[in-house]
């Protein structure tokens, strides 16, 4: 009888190719991030030096809880961390999990296939674009999407670890955003699914629903929310070319924000090209079915059709209109709009396809070359992502007026206003001019308040958080600085080279002057900031948030002597 470890050498040798590719391809696009210092600011890709702890980051505060639990983990990291390396860590991490995991879910086919499938999975235009959009965690979720259909796939066969290994992942992908925790309830469910037994599916919705809670009690408990009607035509997904928007997305792009689409992907013959070969690999899936079981294929194959309709339904003229004027209603309906957010298991779709044409092709003669091709033709077709996607991802130092005005804001006596108050998102000169959400609530201590009104080329999304609003019509009115100290702000901070001009600036004593940054002191809030907020109870979100961690903990224990077992 051959044992177990005495079989693994040849499947070890061809993971390999795997994981170096991996490995490149991780190298090839943070390469900036890995030979430079500092921190790389773009879009909503905002770390900090040191994040403080805050109320916020678990959704205690009132706000829109858009960032839990993210944040409060980012604060707990880098008390350890600092900001830099644990930005270079999470990214990484999104990259060799996806790569890694695609890798393990093909692993019964050839290792050029392996390599096609984490090519596909890693360097494709939604990758691209939410980097380009500073969505980390959305990527990170995606690096653990193929692992959780691994455990998934387990628990509905009654394996063993399919219970905690399913648990954790869900934990884990929830932990990342909101949206792509609805997308791991889809994977889990849909994959659990095939086995037609109610009680695991019934299960896995548990799971679900208790991975989520950290964000979802907040939600439900939280302050309603002002909702802007247009909010899905805002957002929606778009044809970066001439050929439309299903060109785009069954091609993986597609994104609402055209400043940020890689410039290759305007071309309609480029787009087209990806398009024939997302069909080609769609095609070539069915070779992958021996391979990952008929029921696990049935199963991405539904995902995949899911996450493309859901991404394409809001950009129908109709449609979107029809689900912006029910979210007026029915405000939770917003967590789909950004809907090319949830093309994310269409990669699993693609990818697979992709391990199984190039096995195919691999067991002819002579087709090493068709083979070749097909793997790097989607590096090919977007070259752009190369080199931190063009050294948009350069890591940049935060001025030392940064760290001067910290140490002035935070006490007890009021919280700090952000100007210009023109929405949320920046152009600092010693940033590039890139935009960037302001770093301001992340980088200084205490209450900080910024406009979260977003502004678009032809629409201004309403802002969600109604003391932000009352905090507008403060720095509106004819004595600013009385209004802004009865709302319980004390400190108003002037970022420098965004449009503010002297009348915008409530008087007060100038507590700091710097090249970037003026910190104006209004002098101690006579009102609380605490007053005009609604706040969820702390101690349901607190018993949710250890809920959650409690399953993750466990689940972890679980897996831990499961394999202690395994060994024996």
């Amino acid at each position: 009888m051959t044992s177990a470890r005495e079989g693994s050498g040849p499947d070890v040798v061809k993971r390999w190719p795997a994981v170096v590719t991996t490995i490149t391809i991780t190298g090839l696009v943070l390469g900036p991030l890995v030979t430079g210092t500092g921190i790389a600011l773009r879009g909503d890709m905002v770390f900090v030096p040191d994040q403080p702890y805050k109320a916020a980051w678990l959704g205690l505060d009132g706000s829109v809880p858009r960032a839990v639990p993210m944040d409060a983990l980012v604060s707990l990291f880098d008390e350890v961390v600092p900001g830099a390396i644990l930005q270079r860590l999470l990214l990484t991490a999104a990259f060799v999990a996806g790569g890694l995991g695609v890798a393990r879910l093909t692993s019964r086919l050839r290792a050029g296939g392996q390599v096609a499938a984490v090519v596909v999975y890693l360097w494709n235009p939604w990758v691209h674009e939410r980097l380009a959009i500073g969505q980390w965690p959305t990527v990170l979720a995606y690096g653990l999407l193929p692992w959780l259909v691994l455990a998934a796939a387990r628990l509905r066969d009654g394996r063993d670890g399919g219970w905690s290994g399913t648990a954790l992942l869900l934990v884990l992908v929830s932990a990342c955003a909101p949206s792509m925790g609805l997308v791991a309830t889809l994977v889990a469910v849909v994959v659990v699914s095939f086995s037609r037994e109610w009680r695991r599916i019934l299960g896995v919705l548990g799971l679900a629903a208790l991975a989520n809670l950290p964000w979802l009690v907040p939600a439900l408990l939280g302050p309603g929310v002002t909702v802007t009607q247009s909010q899905f035509a805002d957002f929606a997904a778009r044809g970066e070319s001439d050929l439309g928007v299903l060109a785009s997305l069954i091609s993986m792009g597609g994104i609402w924000k055209s400043a940020i689409v890689p410039p290759e992907r305007t071309h309609a013959v480029v787009v087209a090209v990806a398009g024939l070969l997302s069909v080609a690999f769609l095609v070539g899936f069915r070779y992958a079915v021996p391979a990952i079981g008929r029921r696990t294929a049935a199963a991405i194959v539904t995902i995949g059709s899911v996450s493309l309709l859901l991404a394409l339904l809001p950009s129908i003229g109709a449609v979107g209109r029809l689900m912006g004027s029910v979210s007026t209603s029915i405000p939770a309906l917003g967590l789909l709009r950004d809907s090319d957010r949830f093309l994310a298991p269409l990669g699993l779709l693609l990818a697979v396809g992709a391990a199984g044409l190039v096995d195919r092709v691999l067991a002819g003669e002579r087709a090493g070359a068709l083979a070749a091709v097909l793997v790097l033709a989607p590096v090919l077709l977007l070259p752009s992502m190369a080199w931190g996607l063009a050294g948009s991802l350069r890591p940049v130092q935060y001025p030392d007026d940064w760290t001067r005005v910290a140490g002035l804001v935070g006490g007890p006596d009021g919280a700090t206003v952000v100007l210009p108050w023109t929405g949320s998102y920046r152009g600092y000169a010693w940033n590039d001019r890139r935009a960037v959400l302001d770093p301001a609530p992340r980088f200084l201590p205490g209450d900080v308040l910024v406009d979260d009104r977003l502004i678009l080329r032809r629409s201004v999304v309403a802002g969600e958080d109604p003391v932000l609003r009352l905090v507008g019509a403060a720095l509106r009115s004819p004595d600013s600085r009385a209004s802004l100290r009865r709302l319980g702000v004390r400190w108003v901070l002037v970022e420098k080279g965004n449009g503010v001009g002297p009348a915008d600036v409530p008087a007060g004593r100038a507590a700091y002057s710097g090249h970037w940054l003026t910190l104006v002191d209004l002098g101690p809030a006579t009102g609380d900031l605490g007053h005009w907020r609604s706040v969820p109870p702390g101690w349901i979100v607190i018993t949710a948030d250890l809920a959650t961690l409690s399953a993750a903990f466990v689940s972890v224990a679980l897996l831990l002597r499961g394999m202690r077992r395994t060994d024996r």
